[in-house]
């Protein structure tokens, strides 16, 4: 087996819960629409030699998106329920060629990279035809029988999440088979469990929700993250202030090149993303971190930004020191930062303060930094 991989993205249906005017696959979220979003984290998905959208008009659906898809993308029709749209999508490939099927919801984008290739890494390890995400009820489960309520344990339920892989030939088989019997299933592992092949699901999260009805898009897309740092002074003549060596008449006591603004401004990223601080990442008794450049942790947290679809709206900084004076250097900081992090200059904010001579920082033996920032979807 090669892994190669077919992506299908079903998004063909009319929504009629949704009760808009406009397809909720096109409804903006942000920047980008909802099936925008969707593509976007797909596009960043390397395994996928393949992937097909099936929609119900191609020719309209390609009018409405704005985003240049790469290569590995083809739009085609789909039919009158999601199981003959997946089944279409299979057919205009040779499935030959594949060794799983991905399918997708279109209208489920808050999947990230990390997800997508968890569910792709599990297949390849295990011995089941089909894995999907699922999750467990949070809120208690009753049955409706003959117009009464029964509450049942909900411990024995599971919430059916997309993406789902399956084996390609099987899946295939699946489908073909269920809907010659006019059987509809509305997943493909129902397709592949009512088949007889084996199924088994990994923990999918809550964030990964189905845009279902007009709420749904309350859904936040802005994090908020705080970072501090404090470093004291040592003998030197230089120091690194966000990205932007300067002279100095000390130097800055540190293992890495003890970049205060980028330190702090790394732990604010990575608190927003709840992926604990830079000790994580790089451990102050691992040899490598020593000397080194906090452009480096900088590009780590950028590169797990990347991941999880968000990107930088906007910064604050409050440097805390005697010495060095800001003013002087402020317009020189802020230009490395608009390249360092690729956002425009207007959007960060850098500003002085002193501890009124008190503690070390008053007594010019230290300078402290903290951070804000915001991150959008």
């Amino acid at each position: 087996m090669n892994n190669n991989l077919l992506v299908i993205i079903p998004c063909a249906g009319i929504g009629n819960r949704f009760s808009s005017q406009v397809e909720k696959q096109h409804v903006s979220l942000g920047d980008l629409s909802v099936i925008e979003t969707t593509l976007s984290n797909f596009m960043m998905f390397k395994p996928a030699s393949k992937i097909v959208v099936v929609v119900k008009d191609p020719e309209s659906f390609q009018k409405k998106i704005s985003i240049n898809l790469d290569e590995r993308f083809s739009i085609i029709s789909g039919g009158n329920s999601r199981s003959e749209s997946v089944l279409n999508g299979i057919r205009s490939e040779n499935i030959e060629k594949y060794d799983y099927v991905m399918t997708h919801d279109g209208v489920r984008p808050y999947i990230d990279l990390d997800s997508l290739e968890k569910i792709y890494t599990s297949i390849l390890d295990s011995d089941y035809d089909c894995i999907f995400y699922g999750i467990k009820p949070k809120d208690s489960i009753k049955s409706l029988e003959e117009g009464s309520c029964k509450m049942v344990e909900r411990g024995d339920f599971i919430l059916v999440q997309t993406p789902q892989i399956c084996e390609s030939k099987k899946l295939e088989d699946a489908l073909e088979g269920l809907i010659s019997k006019g059987i509809y299933p509305t997943d493909e592992s129902s397709a592949m469990e009512q088949c007889g092949f084996s199924i088994n699901f990994i923990e999918g999260s809550q964030k990964n929700i189905k845009i279902t009805y007009p709420e749904d898009l309350e859904k936040k897309d802005i994090l908020i993250g705080n970072g501090f740092d404090l470093h004291r002074f040592c003998d030197g003549d230089s120091i690194v202030f966000g990205g932007v060596r300067f002279p100095f008449e000390f130097g800055i006591e540190a293992i890495s090149d003890g970049d205060v603004i980028l330190h702090s401004l790394a732990d604010s990223i990575l608190g927003a993303l709840s992926e604990g601080d830079i000790g994580t990442a790089f451990p102050e008794d691992d040899p490598k971190s020593k000397d080194l450049d906090s452009r480096v942790i900088i590009t780590y947290c950028l590169d797990l930004m990347k991941k999880r679809r968000y990107h930088l709206n906007n910064i604050d900084i409050t440097v805390v020191s005697e010495i060095p004076k800001i003013s002087p250097i402020r317009d020189q900081i802020i230009k490395s930062l608009s390249e360092i992090f690729s956002i425009d200059s207007r959007k960060i904010g850098l500003k002085g303060s002193t501890m009124e001579k008190i503690g070390i920082i008053g007594k010019e033996q230290a300078l402290a930094v903290m951070t804000s920032v915001t991150l959008k979807r």
